[in-house]
């Protein structure tokens, strides 16, 4: 689950999904604080708790590159066959699922 489905993620949570160490996550956190991308929320059930949401600026920002991200994407894989997709498509399905037995 992405922090902008869950609305909210603690530090530990973040670091650990994109395995990163916490202190390198929370120097990360605090430039994007810096940059308005992201707030910092204390926890409604565990007040010595900080979670990190995405602020107004960060859902725009990754709203903006998601879709050019896409577009790219498209561009680059249209000149693929309907066979070659679909080879591909079970490889990334493939590499999903050992990655998600890994952790």
């Amino acid at each position: 689950m992405t922090m902008e489905e869950s609305g909210t993620l603690h530090v530990t949570q973040i670091s650990e999904r994109l395995r990163i160490p916490r202190p390198r996550m929370t120097q990360l956190i605090d430039r994007l604080v810096n940059l308005g991308m992201v707030k910092r929320q204390r926890n409604t059930r565990d007040r010595r708790t900080i979670n990190v949401m995405l602020s107004t600026k960060g859902k725009a920002f990754l709203k903006k590159h998601r879709n050019m991200i896409r577009d790219s994407i498209k561009m680059t894989l249209s000149c693929l066959s309907t066979e070659e997709l679909a080879d591909l498509s079970s490889s990334l399905r493939k590499l999903r699922d050992i990655f998600s037995r890994l952790q």
